[in-house]
């Protein structure tokens, strides 16, 4: 949202179907909902996936997490940049960009404050990001930790709590409802009568885990990516109990790969409302990420355990 709202002005004076607004529009959405992949608080299923595992005695970290995820959220937005590129630049014949320079009316203590503020947040943000990287030294839960930026920001005045209360609640509520929903499958043995019917068919280790893949981008795409890892990460634990950390790891990524609808992620949403683009738009990039995705993270994540072991 950041984003958009930052260019809009730019993309304001360009036409309605200019392909370059529709290149950047989608290259925000997109990377947006991949770059997710790189951090434990990127996207909703990340933590879902974390927290189902510690739920199983696997603790990942936000460092374990960032091994796995964040170069595969730099290839992808690469890739992704590519496939924009090809596909609207060249349609591309001029674009002229006028910046428009901040007139300051009192330049006196108010912007003081305002470099004041920005310091205090760059080593909040220092701080937060150090510790979540040192979970593993320290022992201190991230949880806990993303607790900090609200009380160190609040108390130095930075935000309000017009601002805390102005936070995504309903996301955050979201995500606990799916965690609630996930232990619900697997205490009422729902997860089991699953994993019996998927046994039935016999597949082979990696050819489930790469449909698993397939399947979560598929659903991601039609429902909110937090249900669907909701529901297919406690399955995918039991059956695969034998490496179970493999399996929820690939459905958590493969939710950020869902880029084929306009309803597909809130990066998509948002991008959508401008007016500068049509469900069509979505479809190129939507299919090039739902195909690849899931197999390149399939491989990768495999990779790097079989690595690891």
């Amino acid at each position: 949202a950041m984003m958009i709202a930052s260019v809009l002005p730019f993309l304001k004076t360009l036409d309605k179907d200019s392909p370059f607004s529709k290149a950047i529009l989608l290259g925000i959405s997109g990377a947006a909902s991949i770059g997710g992949m790189g951090t434990l608080i990127g996207s909703p299923p990340n933590a879902i996936a974390v927290e189902a595992l510690n739920n199983h005695g696997v603790d990942i970290g936000f460092l374990e997490w960032m091994m796995v995820g964040f170069p595969l959220a730099i290839l992808f937005t690469f890739v992704f940049w590519l496939l924009l590129s090809k596909r609207y630049i060249p349609r591309v014949k001029e674009v002229v960009i006028k910046l428009e320079k901040e007139e300051k009316d009192d330049p006196g203590s108010i912007y003081k404050f305002e470099r004041i503020k920005k310091r205090i947040v760059l080593v909040v943000l220092g701080i937060t990001l150090l510790l979540w990287l040192t979970e593993k030294v320290h022992g201190i839960p991230a949880s806990v930790v993303s607790l900090l930026p609200i009380i160190l920001l609040t108390m130095s005045g930075v935000i309000s709590g017009d601002d805390v209360r102005k936070l995504p609640w309903d996301t955050l509520m979201l995500v606990a409802g799916g965690l609630a929903l996930g232990l619900a499958i697997k205490e009422t043995g729902l997860a089991n009568f699953y994993v019996e019917k998927i046994q039935e068919f016999n597949l082979n280790f990696y050819i489930l885990v790469l449909c698993f893949g397939f399947l979560t981008v598929i659903l991601s795409n039609i429902m909110s990516n937090t249900a669907t890892a909701t529901i297919l990460i406690p399955v995918g634990i039991i059956l695969t109990f034998q490496n179970p950390i493999v399996l929820p790891l690939v459905i958590g990524l493969s939710a950020s790969a869902a880029l084929f609808l306009p309803i597909s992620t809130p990066p998509n949403a948002i991008a959508y409302s401008t007016g500068k683009l049509a469900q069509k738009d979505f479809r190129f990039g939507g299919i090039s990420m739902g195909l690849m995705a899931p197999i390149v993270i399939t491989i990768f994540v495999l990779l790097i355990f079989t690595w690891l072991a």
